[in-house]
């Protein structure tokens, strides 16, 4: 871990599920080693092209058996201070799409790199104790990732890409901090001072959604964090639902199911069996 970036290594022997929020202000790659036979991310598998990335989303993936990958983590106002601003807005524009174009051999060749960096830092880690050193390294890491990737960003499009840009992170920003109980995508406008038009395109080629859709999945999983946080006898799923704002019920449980797999009883079903550390992912 530097100050900008974080890399690390992930195997797996048997299979994990894993749903939460990807790091705030960070873009994040996958750089496959060996894929899982039914490893996916968002319900997809890994492609052979390309490497699965991600604004700060929800994330969801299931990692089978024998998935073995690196994950990095860059900061993206460090990203936007470093490369020119047609480069930053390509390399945000992928990662929103939640894919970083690469050809099969650029990604071997990367991971490889990766894994020696990884190896030597680990052999020698008191080079992590010279700040000079260390922004070499991080230079190294974002050139490394530069090279691999087939990016194109037609000039044309800037101005208008830096707006929705400008305003999708103010949105973001305020997302974390708000109540997402009482959030509404025309009072998220008014605060960032953005068009709800522009936020809507924002939103979607970032993240390939709405705002209204995104803010709804983000008080799903704050629905699902209290209904597994609930103790025996405590609040029902109907409480529960109606606290984060869903005052329809029947289409609460099937947005609920389609994102989880289960029903919110199912869940509620668990209650106190599971830790605060569990509820992180």
């Amino acid at each position: 871990m530097t100050p900008n970036w974080l890399l690390y290594r992930e195997s797996f022997l048997g299979g994990l599920s894993v749903q939460g929020l990807s790091p705030p202000g960070m873009l994040g790659f996958t750089v496959p080693i060996r894929l899982g036979g039914h490893s996916h991310y968002w319900g997809a598998t890994l492609p052979e092209q390309g490497i699965p990335a991600t604004l700060p989303d929800a994330l969801d993936a299931r990692m089978d058996a024998g998935q073995d990958h690196l994950i990095a983590l860059m900061r993206l106002d460090w990203l936007r201070s470093q490369v020119d601003p047609l480069t930053a807005l390509a390399m945000e524009r992928c990662a929103g799409a939640r894919l970083l174009p690469a050809t099969p051999r650029g990604r071997r060749i990367l991971g490889a790199w990766l894994r020696r960096l990884l190896n030597r830092l680990h052999a020698d880690p008191r080079v992590m104790g010279y700040p000079a050193a260390v922004a070499a390294l991080e230079s190294e890491l974002l050139e490394a990732l530069l090279r691999t990737l087939c990016l194109a960003a037609p000039r044309s499009l800037l101005d208008g890409a830096t707006r929705r840009r400008r305003g999708f992170d103010l949105a973001i920003d305020h997302v974390r901090a708000a109540d997402l109980a009482g959030l509404s995508v025309a009072a998220l406008c008014a605060q960032v001072e953005i068009s709800q038009r522009t936020l809507e395109y924002a939103f979607r080629e970032r993240l390939g959604t709405s705002p209204m859709e995104f803010i709804r999945r983000l008080r799903l999983h704050a629905a699902r964090r209290a209904l597994l946080a609930t103790p025996r006898g405590g609040a029902t799923v109907a409480q529960i639902a109606m606290t984060f704002g869903f005052y329809q019920l029947g289409r609460f449980s099937a947005d609920y199911r389609s994102l989880f797999g289960e029903l919110p009883s199912a869940t509620l079903a668990r209650q106190g069996v599971y830790t605060g550390a569990n509820l992180l992912g």
